[in-house]
């Protein structure tokens, strides 16, 4: 089989070259995350390093959390994020599936955020567990409606509770785009599982929002998630987990402190998809 698809590596590299010739092209007074990094003695090739080792042996990237990561930072945010789904289904193996994820993330500089996050997951058929402990880093590579698309970055390690299980590293590439009262965002998330157990495929997987501003504070639009499979060896569609569904945001201001409402319903799309997925998130912001 011909292996049509770039190398993780070259794709990065374009990505990162394009990111920082806009910055360069940029006038002074302008957000430049590449400018601002240079500062610290330039991490541009720490970055490369990270993405070099995440992106060219990937381990499955599944559809646990159901999260749109956006490459947008506000510098000094804190922010406290409930996230939750759970699966119904009419086959015992898919129905009964739950995750919830806790997450507080600090907006340290214009370009970077950081966050720590601890989830607990119950696999069908089985009682809630803990299940990771996670460090999660964005990075925010072009100024917000500068471009044509905000371009960004998001690296995160997960840490394993149980003892035989194999630890991941996360990666992530962020395009949103903004026009008029529509907000688009793609996540292409790749995945790579170190120590014990680890098994070593390259795994693909997206994540669609699409939203649409009613008011000040409402927002309805649609989510898409799905996991194409193995790159080098696409499985049939019927293999693949692909899910889509309608939403609705509101936020509200109660004292000075901001919290957004999401819930989204999900629909499974393949026979390997569970039938439906209610999905919450919670965002405090003080």
């Amino acid at each position: 089989m011909v292996n049509i698809v770039p190398s993780t590596g070259r794709i990065w590299g374009l990505f990162f070259r394009s990111a920082r010739s806009l910055s360069k092209t940029a006038p002074k007074s302008s957000f430049s995350p590449v400018s601002e990094v240079s500062k610290i003695k330039d991490l541009t090739p720490c970055i490369l390093l990270i993405a070099a080792l995440i992106f060219p042996v990937c381990a499955w990237a599944d559809l646990s959390d159901l999260k749109v990561y956006s490459p947008i930072i506000e510098k000094g945010e804190r922010q406290f994020e409930i996230i939750g789904n759970v699966t119904m289904d009419g086959e015992e193996e898919l129905d009964g599936f739950q995750h919830h994820e806790f997450e507080l993330e600090y907006g340290v500089t214009d370009f970077w955020a950081t966050s720590i996050t601890a989830s607990l997951i119950k696999p069908a058929t089985e009682a809630l567990k803990y299940d990771i402990l996670g460090w999660e880093n964005t990075l925010q590579l072009t100024g917000e409606g500068r471009y044509w698309l905000d371009l960004g970055l998001h690296l995160e390690v997960e840490l394993n509770d149980e003892g035989d299980e194999s630890h991941n590293l996360e990666g992530r590439f962020l395009f949103r785009k903004v026009a008029g009262e529509f907000e688009h965002i793609l996540n292409l998330n790749f995945e790579q599982a170190f120590g014990n157990g680890a098994d070593e495929s390259t795994e693909l997987e997206y994540i669609w929002r699409t939203r649409m501003n009613l008011s000040e504070h409402t927002s309805i639009g649609f989510e898409a998630f799905g996991t194409i499979g193995e790159i080098k060896e696409v499985p049939a569609l019927s293999e693949q987990d692909h899910r889509l569904g309608p939403s609705i945001y509101h936020t509200l201001d109660l004292g000075g402190v901001e919290i957004e409402f999401n819930l989204i319903w999900l629909l499974g799309l393949t026979e390997s998809s569970p039938d439906h997925i209610p999905h919450w998130q919670i965002e405090i912001d003080f």
